[in-house]
């Protein structure tokens, strides 16, 4: 009978450890980078993207976003995002406008509120692509390189195995949410419902 028991658990085990598996290969297996095409030009997409008012539109469900000042951001210009997506609870964050190439480029710097540390880099680029824009969207992580960088080699296989790890799943959040967000600026420049939120 003990026989029956613990394979039944043994088999539980490997499936749990399969599904969490297909699951961390499913999450991760978008790579850094989340590209959307937009059927708009890239001066009507440019000035949605970069436009503070615009983006409290088509950011995540719940966010408002309030910048240092009105219009298209500049280069050194401060984001505050509130937002309750995804439930009751509130939380803030702040973009940091690190580079502005208009009509092409714009780089945010995600940092904390409590001690500045950059957590993400967010790089739309825009080409344009006949009548329509393609927003590449590119997702880094300074703070996991900078933990890396610090550490060297005294954290061990296992230790540079938990950075890695930590790394994709933090990259692959950012670029999930950036894919949605770029989903709902096009939806929002062609006149279509925004897509529901995950």
């Amino acid at each position: 009978m003990w026989k029956w028991i613990v394979g039944a658990l043994l088999v539980l085990v490997v499936a749990l450890a399969a599904t969490c598996y297909i699951g961390y290969r499913r999450l991760t297996g978008g790579g850094d980078s989340a590209t959307v095409a937009v059927a708009a030009p890239a001066d009507r997409v440019w000035a949605s993207l970069a436009d503070p008012d615009s983006m409290s539109i088509w950011m995540a469900a719940g966010s408002a976003v309030t910048a240092s000042r009105h219009g298209i951001v500049a280069a050194g210009d401060t984001l505050h995002v509130r937002s309750t997506a995804g439930g009751s609870r509130q939380q803030n964050f702040t973009w940091t406008v690190s580079e502005v190439t208009p009509g092409r480029l714009l780089v945010l710097q995600m940092r904390s509120n409590a001690s500045g540390q950059v957590f993400a880099n967010r790089r739309d680029s825009l080409v344009a692509a006949g009548d329509s824009t393609l927003v590449v969207s590119t997702i880094g992580s300074p703070m996991i390189d900078s933990i890396r960088v610090e550490r060297g080699d005294s954290g061990g296989k296992l230790g540079g195995a938990v950075l890695d790890f930590s790394s994709k799943l933090l990259v692959s959040a950012f670029r999930l949410q950036s894919e949605h967000d770029l989903r709902r600026l096009k939806a929002r420049l062609e006149g279509k419902p925004m897509p529901q939120e995950r």
